[in-house]
């Protein structure tokens, strides 16, 4: 009788064990399965990337930089108004002067996602030294326009660095095949930071 308890105990153990090193090997393929299913994730992953972001206006942004940004951007308004044609969304409207090509468009309006307000917003590249310079040089502005004709314009460098349109209330640039989405969020504030790019005043 002895004897049999024995062997039920240890035919017990064993089939314990056994079942814990199945269970175990059953984790280790499922682990395997997900880095494998993850790894097949990065090899379809489209080598264009996509960055979303938000610029957001603080109260620790009110101040003499502000108001020197917005006198200074105030001298454009008149210019910039001309060109804000809704039949012109999106379409080049170029001035060519003598020794300058100034190229604009009109990308439309963004929305202040925390406020009433809206922005018209014009994309400007200027080449300056047409037939006089060997190497001419360029110039790239953005120019946000509110509901109140308060205006900020900030300097971009090159022509790379602005927007291209304006789709789902989000502003769109690419930059080195980077895509990059940008909304509005309490006002502009003095200077224009964007991922990839950095600030501009």
């Amino acid at each position: 009788m002895n004897k049999f308890k024995i062997l039920f105990v240890t035919l017990i153990f064993f089939s314990c064990k056994n079942e814990d090193k199945l269970q175990t090997i059953g984790v280790k393929n499922k682990s395997t399965k997900t880095e494998n299913k993850s790894s097949d994730k990065n090899i379809s992953v489209d080598s264009t990337s996509i960055i979303q972001d938000t610029l957001v206006f603080s109260k620790n942004m009110i101040g003499e930089l502000l108001d020197n940004k917005i006198k200074e951007s105030q001298e454009k308004l008149q210019f910039y108004k001309k060109f804000i044609r809704t039949e012109k969304i999106n379409q080049k409207q170029i001035i060519d002067e003598k020794h300058t090509k100034t190229e604009i468009v009109f990308l439309g309006i963004i929305k202040d996602i925390e406020n009433q307000n809206s922005y018209r917003v014009i994309t400007n590249f200027k080449v300056i030294g047409i037939d006089e310079m060997l190497s001419p040089r360029g110039k790239s502005e953005i120019a946000f326009i509110d509901n109140k004709n308060i205006i900020m314009v900030y300097d971009m460098g090159m022509p790379e660095n602005l927007p291209k349109y304006i789709d789902n209330n989000t502003l769109h640039f690419e930059i080195e095949k980077t895509k990059i989405g940008i909304m509005i969020s309490g006002g502009l504030a003095p200077m224009f930071c964007l991922p990839k790019i950095g600030c501009n005043e």
